[in-house]
């Protein structure tokens, strides 16, 4: 990145700190990163952000929420803003950048576009992308600190590492996660999650435990199981998050100890 659109990414994205007045985070529903139908866990909007995208249009998703901090939760703001702070400066090439991934984040109905006074009007949508109004989320939902924002992790984490931090923020500390389920359960590979791991680790954001467990019920009996939790400034619970070993357990039930004997692979 060139030094001089470092400088105004720094000084734009200070700005939207600024103006948001938030004080500790962003929350977020849990439908982002995981829904739920009628047949269990289905990916959310992330993994399909993930899949389709440089990781622009999330970095631009997550300063969008950190600037919609009210009703009627909305923006307006000119592109040059946006671009400097996802640091492609404020160029024509920057510009266009914003552009493409507004029109991607309206595609999947985590926004409404609109033009007001000859600049965008972005409003926040239902973080499910089903196209409803957004309100301010209860139950199950979770939290990304402004340290995010304000410590620079925005721009030192890879797309994997971000990817990775939004789920984990989303589970209990102490989660177990089977690679082989992440595509079902969240729309992105393996090698996502393990490159995304590797990101949090190589900046002492993530510690891992290895547990044992046994399981009579099948031919191998013992099985190894490593489990995550965050580390400052993300290691303080989300409300509402999730308890993934209950759904594991279900999981389990559903498909019979023999299938799974093979899924308990270690991450």
């Amino acid at each position: 990145m060139k030094q001089q659109w470092k400088e105004l990414q720094d000084k734009s994205v200070q700005a939207l700190l600024t103006d948001s007045k938030r004080r500790k985070n962003v929350p977020i529903r849990t439908d982002f990163v995981q829904r739920q139908d009628g047949k269990g866990k289905i990916p959310g909007a992330l993994g399909a952000l993930i899949n389709s995208s440089n990781g622009r249009s999330l970095d631009l998703y997550l300063l969008h929420r950190l600037a919609a901090s009210a009703e009627p939760w909305d923006t307006k703001r000119d592109a040059a803003v946006w671009s400097r702070a996802m640091g492609l400066g404020d160029e024509a090439y920057g510009k266009d950048a914003v552009s493409r991934c507004w029109a991607r984040l309206a595609s999947r109905k985590l926004v409404l576009r609109e033009r007001e006074s000859k600049q965008a009007k972005i409003t926040t949508l239902h973080e499910s992308g089903s196209g409803e109004p957004y309100t301010a989320p209860s139950g199950n939902y979770f939290t990304l600190p402004l340290e995010y924002w304000s410590d620079d992790w925005y721009r030192k984490l890879t797309v994997q590492g971000k990817a990775v931090l939004l789920v984990a923020r989303s589970l209990r500390p102490g989660f177990y996660l089977p690679g082989n389920l992440v595509k079902k359960w969240y729309g992105f590979s393996g090698d996502v999650l393990t490159e995304g791991f590797n990101d949090l680790r190589a900046h002492n954001l993530i510690s891992s435990e290895d547990r044992t467990r046994e399981d009579y019920s099948t031919a191998q009996i013992t099985f190894t199981e490593r489990h995550y939790s965050l580390k400052a400034p993300f290691s303080l619970p989300s409300k509402g998050t999730i308890d993934l070993s209950e759904i594991l357990q279900k999981h389990a039930d559903m498909l019979g100890q023999g299938v799974v004997q093979n899924e308990r692979s270690t991450t």
